[in-house]
């Protein structure tokens, strides 16, 4: 027969002893103590109320009929898992044999008779304060439950979910825990290029991933602004070092796929090998860490550079997380890296790397509890290309000292970087110029013309009029690596030299005009052998040189060049 007092917010406890008098005494002493209580005369008729009541302490006898204390001492123990449900065996079996069974029943702690109400009261009261503690953690562990609930929909829901070409770019997200701390993030460039990275900070869970959303945002806004992936690499190290706690870091691999140049320009700190794979599966490149993970030296280490690689578009580049190679068997195997090369193999045949390599995993680990983080990212190196607004025209490029046209008004504002020297290595303008634009004439999808056609004038009169390198280089095989590596080479032995860039933005009723100046140090070139060679080539579309020119003329209304080619006006027209 259940006994309780009234009392409102007190705890509960329920008595299980098939001694009436015992029942009473002990409610007594737990009544002393603030409790209300239950109690039952045999084991199932205890666990029957434990199932009703749900109290905060269970006090049980050992000898009972129908069921005896240790079975309903199981029997509770397993319908209690997620809480802790303080139980004590209250006998007079006072044996190491009882001793052990109680606890193997799960009993947290015993109390032998005879004892006193004193001592009955302290072991209450020792046990109260275990459970008080245990449910301060629970609640603990429910509040960073939910915040890890929030941080993972706001990783998805907002970081993730804003990445470029989720249906053709392949990612694998699976973590360890439920908040992963592994980011992967794509972006596509003002000039069509596509920038790709996969992260894995130290760890798993929550703590892990604090840097997750300023990366995001640095990652994004600099690919839209359009700097290289080179000053991104950079400036996302910068961050990470000053916002990460010391034994926090980020090992990161960067890609950004140029199907301009057929081209993939690669920056690997710390991740296991990038991968690039041809449309047999054939690994054609394997590109391993070449700088520590980010965050852990203030400043990239002298002489980091990127890796390029010229690509075809029906090649693709995989980036994995080491949760990947270190998966483990439940003999302890780990998974490795030939058996990831293998299963990448069949996806590529099979044209799903992401889920071959997933379910090779899977089924090498079986059952065993998953470890780390596992992430992957397979990206096709074609149809990224931006398609430009141009006007079907052949090329036209005017050279000469012509007087150029001025608005009669003129121009609304000005804008001008003159760069010398080592700050030519240093400084990249471009981004820096559309800002500007933006600033002043707010962000529209109007100015990503623009963008290409500064890019390309700033980068002819850096690279030809400065620095002297022949495009031809190009044209043979692995050109574009050999192009940049040479470009990298002179740029840091460069001590003079000098290239002024100018924009100048007229409007009238109808249209604006930005009238862009770009002015190089340089011997210029022959533009007489160029267009000779560029009508030659009329129609060829594999040509590797040249095309930069040709792009910004028919994206102008007007292109005009002087002084040998060192000097150069182009006229960009915007409703």
């Amino acid at each position: 027969m259940a006994e309780f007092d009234s009392t409102k917010g007190s705890k509960l406890a329920l008595v299980v002893d098939d001694s009436v008098m015992q029942c009473k005494v002990l409610s007594v002493l737990l009544k002393e103590e603030g409790y209300r209580v239950f109690t039952a005369n045999d084991g199932m008729r205890g666990v029957d109320m434990y199932i009703k009541y749900q109290p905060d302490l269970v006090l049980m006898d050992i000898n009972m009929p129908v069921m005896n204390g240790y079975q309903a001492a199981r029997e509770i123990k397993a319908l209690s898992a997620n809480t802790l449900a303080p139980l004590i065996f209250i006998t007079s079996m006072d044996s190491d044999q009882s001793f052990i069974e109680a606890i193997e029943a799960g009993g947290d702690g015993i109390l032998v008779r005879p004892f006193s109400p004193e001592v009955f009261k302290a072991k209450i009261k020792s046990i109260q304060r275990i459970s008080d503690l245990y449910a301060q953690v629970k609640t603990l562990q429910q509040s960073q439950q939910k915040d890890a609930e929030l941080a993972e929909q706001l990783m998805s829901g907002v970081i993730e979910s804003r990445n470029f070409a989720l249906d053709k770019i392949g990612i694998v997200k699976k973590p360890a825990t439920l908040f992963s701390g592994d980011i992967q993030l794509t972006a596509q460039c003002p000039n069509g290029d596509v920038n790709v990275m996969l992260g894995d900070f130290t760890g798993h869970g929550l703590r892990s991933s604090v840097g997750a959303i300023p990366l995001a945002e640095t990652f994004r806004a600099m690919t839209k602004k359009g700097f290289t992936l080179f000053e991104i690499v950079s400036q996302v190290n910068r961050q990470l070092y000053d916002l990460l706690p010391a034994d926090l870091f980020l090992a990161a691999s960067f890609v950004s796929i140029s199907s301009h140049d057929d081209t993939a320009y690669i920056f690997n700190a710390g991740l296991p090998e990038t991968y690039i794979y041809d449309e047999q599966g054939e690994i054609k490149q394997k590109i391993d860490s070449s700088h520590p993970p980010l965050g852990v030296v203030p400043s990239l280490i002298s002489g980091s550079r990127m890796a390029v690689y010229s690509v075809e578009q029906t090649d693709r580049v995989v980036l994995l997380s080491d949760g990947i190679i270190e998966a483990r068997s439940e003999s302890g195997e780990m998974y490795g890296i030939e058996r990831f090369e293998q299963a990448a193999k069949l996806g590529v045949i099979n044209n799903d790397i992401a889920s071959a390599v997933i379910g090779d995993v899977e089924e090498f680990c079986q059952n065993t509890p998953q470890e780390d983080d596992i992430s992957l990212i397979d990206v096709p190196c074609n149809i990224w290309a931006k398609e430009h607004h141009t006007a079907k025209k052949s090329l036209s490029v005017e050279i000469g000292e012509g007087v150029y046209e001025r608005s009669s008004t003129g121009s609304i504002w000005r804008w001008r970087m003159k760069l010398t020297g080592n700050k030519l290595a240093k400084v990249n303008p471009i981004p820096i110029a559309m800002s500007c634009v933006h600033e002043l004439e707010c962000p529209d999808d109007k100015w990503q013309n623009l963008f290409t056609v500064l890019t390309e004038l700033y980068v002819n009169a850096l690279e030809h009029g400065v620095l002297g390198l022949d495009s031809s280089i190009k044209q043979q095989a692995e050109g574009f690596a050999l192009y940049f590596q040479e470009r990298e080479k002179r740029l840091q032995q460069l001590e003079s030299g000098a290239v002024d860039l100018s924009l100048a933005y007229y409007r009238d009723e109808h249209h604006g005009r930005m009238v862009v100046e770009v002015i190089d140090s340089g011997d210029g070139f022959d533009f007489d052998a160029f267009r000779a060679s560029m009508a030659v080539q009329e129609g060829e579309e594999n040509r590797l040189h040249g095309r930069g020119i040709m792009l910004v003329s028919q994206l102008c209304k007007q292109l005009e060049y002087k002084n040998g080619g060192s000097h150069v006006r182009a006229e960009y027209v915007v409703s």
